[in-house]
């Protein structure tokens, strides 16, 4: 415990913590409802859609980290969790020999180890992961499709969150309001998804 409160590990230490934070919220989000994992996949910029495995510049980066072939919250917490344990084994090994490593050091070090494990272990997750190339879906793909309220009350100009579930069976969760201005959705309501602007869709409310 006094080697993990060092103020070089600090930043590691913060890492674990962070990881065991997401996981705790997770935990509790799907007791509501929903799940972090799929809303942070379905709220992400990142477009997969994107030929990443071609591309070059940000996306090329992109696909050589493996954030393409995994979902976005797997992919932190294996970022994050890589990151800690690189950074505290170069402070303890530091450690051993008798010398205090730069936090600015380790820290440099950790994140190119943490990137070469997400490439090596990225590949080894996504062979247990569903693949985004031949089950993701397009965010736009998913107009005219039936979800349901899970969170909250949707007005026009308050969206609220809705569950969608592709012809993968997959689960999106994506933010939904009312078409209509005097309309409201509450939790439980079945909406179609109309059309989207930005990361929010219009949606009319399924009539049976």
């Amino acid at each position: 415990m006094d080697f993990l409160l060092l103020s070089t590990n600090v930043p590691f230490t913060v890492a674990i913590a962070f990881v065991a934070l997401l996981g705790a919220v997770e935990a509790l989000s799907m007791l509501i409802g929903l799940s972090l994992l799929g809303l942070l996949d379905d709220l992400s910029p990142i477009d997969y859609d994107a030929d990443l495995d071609s591309a070059s510049g940000v996306t090329g980066v992109v696909g050589w980290l493996c954030l393409d072939r995994l979902p976005l919250l797997i992919w932190l917490v294996l970022l994050l969790t890589s990151f800690a344990v690189a950074g505290l084994s170069v402070n303890y090994i530091g450690l051993i020999l008798g010398m205090t490593v730069p936090m600015l050091i380790s820290a440099t070090l950790a994140l190119l180890l943490s990137a070469v494990s997400c490439r090596t272990l990225g590949h080894g997750l996504a062979k247990f992961l569903p693949k985004n190339e031949s089950s993701a879906v397009s965010v736009d793909a998913l107009i005219g499709s039936v979800g349901v309220i899970t969170l909250g009350c949707a007005r026009q100009g308050l969206p609220s969150e809705a569950m969608i579930i592709d012809n993968y069976q997959q689960k999106h969760y994506v933010l939904v309001e009312p078409e209509g201005a005097n309309e409201t959705f509450p939790k439980g309501t079945q909406v179609v998804l109309l059309n989207r602007i930005g990361k929010v869709w219009s949606a009319a409310q399924l009539t049976q």
